[in-house]
């Protein structure tokens, strides 16, 4: 292995495995809350600007440091088929729960992204999954 190899080895340690390798990916799954406080006044709404009611959201939590209070999510949109990736707060998200996903595009976004390497392919990966979900559904803040 010559110095070039060593050196994009050590800043991008997962440039070259292969994400096909799975047959699917272990993610965290929510879905958004039907009705929400917003604003000042404290006007409820339903779902978020991004998403609908119900919508399935791919969960990325990333922001530990601020004690998850924002996640980065993956869905489709209101009024798109597309899927988008943007971050919203995690108490508009409720029924959090572990799910095998097996759609490609989906698969390669969850694959690589650092919170999931961190757990993938280690004998206690679901433990330390449901760990997680135990704690994102304490944030859940729907209004009844």
């Amino acid at each position: 292995m010559n110095l070039k190899e060593k050196i994009s080895n050590w800043l991008n340690p997962h440039s070259n495995v292969d994400y096909d390798s799975r047959e699917f990916e272990w993610c965290i799954v929510g879905n958004i809350v039907d009705q929400n406080y917003w604003g000042e006044e404290k006007e409820i709404k339903h779902g978020t600007k991004q998403f609908r009611p119900g919508a399935k959201v791919y969960c990325m939590p990333e922001f530990g440091g601020m004690g998850h209070e924002s996640i980065r999510v993956l869905g489709k949109p209101r009024k798109q088929r597309r899927l988008i990736n943007v971050v919203i707060r995690s108490r508009l998200i409720k029924n959090f729960r572990i799910q095998k996903v097996y759609h490609p595009k989906i698969q390669e976004v969850v694959g690589s992204h650092i919170f999931y390497w961190h757990n993938r392919r280690t004998k206690t990966e679901l433990k330390n999954l449901e760990k997680m979900v135990v704690y994102l559904n304490t944030l859940s803040n729907e209004v009844e």
